[in-house]
């Protein structure tokens, strides 16, 4: 697989951030390849509407922060 999972999101993500915070700072992005999906008021929300609309497949949901810290999930804890 030539590339990182999650590069093109992450990316997005860092390119997007600085309009994210003066809009959506504390709520969470959902975002497939180069695209921003839609915001939620949680992570278990962000997740749900991923899978819902992409199926089991890699997507990014991440709060809007100014400050990241590094938080690790995985579906199986999210009873969905």
């Amino acid at each position: 697989m030539g590339s990182a999972v999650l590069e093109k999101e992450l990316a997005k993500y860092e390119a997007e951030k600085p309009n994210l915070l003066s809009t959506a700072e504390g709520k969470f992005v959902l975002i497939r390849d180069d695209g921003i999906v839609d915001l939620f008021d949680s992570f278990t929300d962000g997740v749900k509407a991923g899978y819902v609309k992409f199926g089991n497949v890699p997507f990014l949901v991440k709060q809007v922060t100014a400050v990241d810290s590094p938080a690790n999930f995985v579906s199986s804890l999210l009873a969905i």
